[in-house]
């Protein structure tokens, strides 16, 4: 079976309509097989265009239909001679004698299959016979089955299809629960089959046709006895591959989860710092060099910032009211969507890491800042765009001012950043102590690192610091567990690495019985969220 995945449903029509021209040109008086439903409907009216332009002559083909409803008169606007009527022959120069469809309206509908099926015979058989996919697997109306019909026949349509036809009638209950349709076996003894397949709802279809075994559960499976298959689908039914991308300050991270949520592909570039457009350009640039190794379905961008109207305006990147969406989505013709980081390492870490049992989940991210993410009922809370943004709970009336502009900002009392601040202040008012030692032994700075050093070799001064650091980080949470109530709290950034030396005073401190407990995904929940963006 030879396969072609195209970037959408327009390529998809451009390149069946192709294939039926050349048959139509090298064999003017070929038999086609034709198929309804709403896929081969862009095909069909590529073909009547270029009928239209004289590129292509109808006049001597001879076309067979798959399927009809059973029963339904051919004026119905339901059945499919009113279907092949108004996309195709009344757009084309073909002989309406040469148009074979079953009579939905016939008395004996054994004579009417038989008839059918000497029919193709007396025509010499069908040269190219067009399909379309269900999202069960079925081929005209041959549903899974234990054991299916070789020819021309009768068939009931099983309750997934007559869901799936639905969208075609009023309501449901209209839609007919019986078809004639070809047999397998009648599809099979046609010279040259194409099978089309667009949209997520055939991804599984597809899947279960190119991945598994030949089965009846999967009358589509069939084709792959046949010499000459050719399956053009889209991306959305071929791959559920997503991209997601972290945008950082240094570095813009890059990875592809399969359609288990399994990471297959990581990769990162350095973040230009010169313009959003250079930013921009090397984030396409990228995807466009990942999209040739692997098929993409769609892409999900983390970014600093507040997202406002689907633009993006940062503080440490330059993207002031960034359309990064339309840009990634224009160059790469894939479907996608922009998301705050932090929320998308919560979204990741509450899907596919250490909260993937619970439905709650408030995700901290403790760095320079404080960032975090709420998921409720397993799904993002954005509010208007700027949800999460909790290091900016204010903790302390009147205290210390913030870049935001308030003071008393949680972050200024709990990040990463305020502990070392604090510490460097503690190191010079003991010059005593090992706290003081590291900090003129690095040049009269400290990190985290150096920090957490002094703390395991016992310095008291380190020790108080920490103290009091964990009041403030143990009250902030403690805040967010009496607002949202969730059943986990899990906590992200380099200070998370220490363990139990964080996790154990710090459960002590919040007086909440709620599990608190460190990413699981760590640095790679911001590519898995961002994936996970419908």
């Amino acid at each position: 079976m030879k396969l072609i995945v195209c970037d959408s449903y327009e390529e998809v029509s451009r390149k069946a309509a192709k294939i039926v021209a050349e048959q139509v040109k090298s064999v003017p008086d070929c038999v086609l097989g034709l198929a309804t439903g709403s896929t081969p409907i862009g095909m069909y009216s590529m073909l009547a265009d270029m009928n239209k332009k004289g590129e292509i002559d109808f006049s001597r083909v001879r076309s067979f239909n798959l399927d009809e409803y059973y029963p339904i008169s051919d004026d119905n606007p339901q059945s499919y001679h009113y279907f092949m009527n108004e996309n195709l022959f009344s757009k084309i120069n073909i002989d309406k004698k040469n148009t074979h469809i079953l009579n939905g309206m016939c008395e004996d509908t054994a004579e009417e299959c038989v008839r059918f099926e000497k029919e193709i015979t007396d025509n010499g058989g069908i040269d190219l016979q067009i399909l379309g996919i269900g999202q069960n697997g079925h081929i005209g109306f041959n549903e899974p089955a234990p054991n299916l019909n070789s020819f021309t026949h009768l068939t009931d349509l099983t309750e997934n299809t007559i869901a799936a036809n639905s969208r075609f009638f009023d309501k449901i209950e209209d839609v007919p629960t019986r078809a004639l349709t070809m047999g397998i076996g009648t599809i099979l003894k046609a010279r040259k089959i194409i099978l089309l397949a667009s949209g997520r709802s055939k991804y599984n279809a597809v899947k279960e046709l190119l991945n598994n075994a030949i089965t009846t559960d999967s009358p589509a499976s069939m084709l792959k006895v046949h010499p000459n298959v050719i399956l053009i689908c889209d991306r959305e039914a071929y791959s559920d591959n997503r991209i997601g991308i972290d945008i950082g300050g240094t570095e813009i991270k890059f990875g592809i989860l399969d359609e288990n949520n399994k990471l297959i592909y990581k990769d990162s570039i350095p973040t230009p710092t010169e313009s959003e457009d250079a930013i921009l350009g090397s984030i396409c640039a990228k995807c466009k060099e990942i999209m040739k190794e692997y098929c993409i379905a769609a892409i999900g961008v983390g970014t600093p910032g507040t997202i406002r109207g689907g633009l993006v305006t940062a503080a440490n990147i330059p993207f002031s009211k960034t359309d990064i969406g339309g840009r990634i989505g224009t160059e790469t013709g894939l479907p996608v969507r922009v998301c705050n980081d932090a929320n998308c390492a919560a979204l990741g870490e509450a899907l596919c890491g250490g909260g993937m049992d619970a439905d709650n989940v408030i995700m901290i991210s403790i760095g320079t800042g404080i960032g975090g993410g709420i998921v409720i009922g397993k799904k993002l809370y954005e509010g208007k765009g700027c949800a999460g943004e909790i290091g900016h709970l204010r903790i302390e009336t009147d205290g210390r001012e913030c870049p935001c502009g308030q003071k008393g900002c949680w972050e200024q009392y709990a990040s990463a950043k305020a502990l070392v601040h604090a510490a460097e202040i503690a190191a010079q008012n003991e010059d005593t102590s090992t706290l003081y030692r590291l900090y003129a032994e690095n040049g009269n700075k400290l990190t985290g690192k150096l920090f957490f050093k002094a703390l395991t070799e016992g310095c008291s001064a380190a020790e108080g610091v920490f103290e009091e650091y964990l009041k403030y980080l143990a009250s902030g949470i403690q805040s967010l567990i009496e607002i949202f109530d969730p059943d986990a709290v899990i906590l992200s950034g380099g200070i998370t690495n220490v363990g139990d030396t964080l996790l154990t005073p710090l459960k002590a401190l919040v007086n909440k019985d709620v599990p608190i407990f460190v990413s699981t995904l760590k640095s790679e929940a911001g590519i898995y969220g961002a994936a996970m963006l419908k």
